[in-house]
């Protein structure tokens, strides 16, 4: 056997042992990023805010199909700029209670003065 071909089974042997390495580096972190994608979404499901805006209310939540589908009904304008669904100040007490009635199991955030409404 000639140096040239030793060299290259060794050459060989370690780049198939850098690709094993380099294989469970991308396993470790694609667990990596799937553990903590899984916890953040868990601590944002199921809740929602309703913040001043000017002359409106703004409700934001975690995205639900239910919840969304819900707000459009009552009359929300999604506003792209905030991410979040608009409604008049003069209507906040209704609708505050129309969500909350819907969606018992979802924690709610105000931010909404009451002096101002």
């Amino acid at each position: 056997m000639s140096s040239e071909s030793l060299k290259l089974e060794v050459l060989s042997g370690k780049i198939d042992l850098l690709n094993e390495k380099f294989e469970r580096l991308l396993l470790l972190l694609d667990n990596k990023n799937t553990k903590k994608k899984y916890t953040n979404e868990e601590s944002d499901l199921n809740t929602w805010s309703a913040e001043d805006y000017k002359n409106s209310i703004l409700i934001k939540f975690s995205f639900n199909t239910e919840f969304k589908d819900y707000i459009k009904e009552l009359g929300g304008t999604w506003m792209v700029a905030k991410k979040a669904w608009m409604f008049p100040k003069s209507n906040y007490t209704e609708i505050i209670e129309e969500i909350t009635t819907k969606f018992p199991n979802w924690s709610f955030t105000n931010s909404v003065n009451p002096e101002n409404v």
